[in-house]
C-alpha cells in the first residue's frame, strides 16, 4: 500500500528551505528546515532500524520536542505502529494503556530517560538523542532517500521490503468514565482525518502554527507550514504566531494576551460560561472556532466561540463527511449522540458517543454524558454544571452526576446547598489527566465509595 502523505510529504520538504521548526535549545533559538527536518527523519529510520526489533513503539520523548515529531514521521516511514499516551500521572491507568497497545520499545531523550520509572513494565527503552551519531550519514541519508522515493512500500534502510507496510497511530481515550480505550489510526485513515479536519480548520498560506495535537501538528506541517515547538503557549507572543491548534487546557495557562494570534482551532472537552469568558479575554483578535469531536470521530460540529458564549452548549455547523443522529429520542428529541462515516472509528463506522443531545433547526445541543445524566426526569449534568456555577459566585468548580438514585455535586470552594442532593466537597477536584478541564468521575466516585460517603 502506498502512504500518500508520506510521499506527499517527501516531494514537498526536499530541498525545501522554509522553516518548518522553531524550538529553543538553552537559550538559542533553533530553526529547521523542511529539507533539513527531512535528512533527520532519513538518520532517525537508519537509527530505528538497527535498534528496533517490534512494531508498537511508545514515544515517550520530551511532550511535542523537536524529536518527538522526528520519531513520529521516521516511524510512518518506517510502518512502524506509534504508540501516544498524554499523562502518566495515574500509573494504573498507564500500566492499562501499555497493556492495551502491547508494547515492543520506549523511545525516549534526554528529558525523559530518568522518568522510566513512570513506565510500568521490562519494556526496552532507547534514548532517540544519538541518531545523528554516525560516520556514514550523507551517503545513507541519499541512498535512503532514492530507495524510498523508487518503492511503493515504507521506506526501510539497505533493502526493498517484500510486503507493504503501513503505520498506525494509537492514542487513547481520556478515560474519564473507566479506563482509558485504544483507538488506533491506520495511515491511510489517518489521511481521511487530515482532510477532515482541514475542511473545518481556516489556514492562511502563511500561517506559523503553534499545535500541541499531534494530529493536527502532522497536517500543519504537511501543509508547509512553519511550527513553534515549546512548552511555553506564551513564546507565542515572541514569535508572532497566527494560528492555534490547541487543547483548551493549553490556552488556559496564557499569562498575557495573544495578540498575534488571529485564528484558533480548539477542543476536547465541554466548555462552561466562565471558562469561554477567560478564552476570549486571552485571544482577543483571534476567530476561534470551538470543536465538538471524539477520538473515534475527530470533529463531529463546530462553532465561532463568540457564538457559543452566547448560545452555551451549541454547536451550528456539522462537519462535512459525519452523520449525526439521535438514538431513542424522548418527546423533547432528546437522545444519545450517534454518529458515522468513513473518518469514524467503530463497528461499520459508527460510534455512539455516550453524550446526550438534540438537533434542533440542523444545530447540535449538548447537554451532558448518557452515564451521569438521567433522561426520565431530565437532569443533564452539563446543564445542571452551568446552573450551579451561575448561581454561586463563591464557587470555584463542580461537577453533577447521576448515581445510585442521587443526584451528587462534587465541588471545591462555597455554595448553597439545596435538598434532594448530596453534596462532596473537596479541598482539590481530580480532573482528567488529558484534558485538565473534565472532571476524573471514575476516580471521584472510587474515592467516595471506598470512604463510604452518602449515597454510596
Amino acid at each position: 500500500m502506498k502512504n500518500n502523505l508520506v510521499d506527499d510529504f517527501i516531494k514537498k520538504a526536499e530541498g525545501n528551505s522554509k522553516t518548518a521548526f522553531i524550538y529553543k535549545k538553552g537559550r538559542r533559538c533553533i530553526k529547521v528546515s523542511f529539507d533539513e527536518f527531512l535528512n533527520d527523519v532519513f538518520l532517525m529510520n537508519e537509527f530505528l532500524h538497527k535498534n528496533t526489533s517490534g512494531q508498537n513503539i511508545l514515544i515517550f520523548s520530551y511532550p511535542y520536542s523537536y524529536l518527538f515529531f522526528v520519531s513520529i514521521f521516521s516511524c510512518c516511514f518506517l510502518g512502524k505502529n506509534i504508540v501516544i499516551i498524554d499523562s502518566f500521572g495515574d500509573r494504573k491507568k498507564t500500566k492499562a494503556m501499555m497493556a492495551q497497545a502491547e508494547l515492543s520499545e520506549i523511545l525516549t531523550d534526554n528529558f525523559t530517560a530518568p522518568f522510566g520509572f513512570l513506565l510500568p513494565g521490562k519494556i526496552k527503552k532507547l534514548n532517540v538523542k544519538g541518531f545523528k551519531n554516525k560516520r556514514e550519514l550523507w551517503g545513507k541519508i541519499q541512498n535512503g532517500k532514492k530507495d524510498f522515493l523508487a518503492s511503493e512500500n515504507s521506506f526501510t534502510p539497505g533493502r526493498k521490503l517484500t510486503k507493504p507496510q503501513t503505520a498506525s497511530i494509537t492514542t487513547f481515550t481520556s478515560g474519564t468514565t473507566g479506563v482509558p480505550k485504544k483507538i488506533t489510526r491506520g495511515l491511510s485513515f489517518l489521511e481521511n482525518q487530515i482532510d477532515l479536519i482541514l475542511n473545518n480548520a481556516k489556514f492562511s498560506e502563511d500561517d506559523l502554527v503553534y499545535g500541541l495535537l499531534p494530529v493536527y501538528t502532522l497536517l500543519a506541517v504537511f501543509m508547509n507550514h512553519t511550527c513553534l515547538v515549546s512548552r511555553r503557549i506564551d513564546d507565542c507572543n515572541r514569535f508572532n504566531i497566527t494560528m492555534l491548534l490547541v487543547p483548551i487546557k493549553k490556552v488556559q495557562k496564557i499569562k498575557k494576551p495573544l495578540r498575534t494570534v488571529e485564528r484558533t482551532f480548539l477542543g476536547g472537552a465541554i466548555l462552561y460560561k466562565n471558562e469561554t469568558d477567560d478564552i476570549l479575554k486571552k485571544l482577543p483578535a483571534s476567530e476561534i472556532t470551538y470543536v465538538y469531536g471524539a477520538s473515534e470521530g475527530a470533529v463531529i460540529y463546530k462553532t465561532e466561540l463568540h457564538r457559543y458564549w452566547g448560545n452555551l452548549f451549541t454547536f451550528d455547523e456539522k462537519s462535512s463527511g459525519i452523520n449525526v443522529e439521535i438514538k431513542d429520542p424522548d418527546k423533547n428529541g432528546t437522545g444519545e449522540i450517534v454518529i458515522s462515516g468513513k473518518t469514524v472509528i467503530g463497528e461499520n463506522n459508527r460510534h455512539n458517543t455516550g453524550d446526550y443531545g438534540r438537533l434542533e433547526n440542523g444545530r447540535l445541543i449538548i447537554l451532558g454524558r448518557k452515564k451521569y445524566s438521567r433522561g426520565e426526569i431530565s437532569f443533564y449534568n452539563y446543564e445542571y454544571d452551568e446552573y450551579l456555577r451561575k448561581n454561586n459566585p463563591a464557587l470555584k468548580a463542580a461537577f453533577s452526576f447521576y448515581l445510585n438514585g442521587k443526584i451528587h455535586v462534587a465541588y471545591t470552594g462555597y455554595l448553597k446547598k439545596e435538598s434532594g442532593i448530596i453534596y462532596h466537597h473537596f479541598p482539590r477536584l481530580p480532573y482528567d489527566q488529558k484534558h485538565k478541564t473534565k472532571l476524573d468521575y471514575a476516580k471521584v466516585i472510587k474515592n467516595l465509595s471506598a470512604s463510604s460517603h452518602p449515597g454510596f
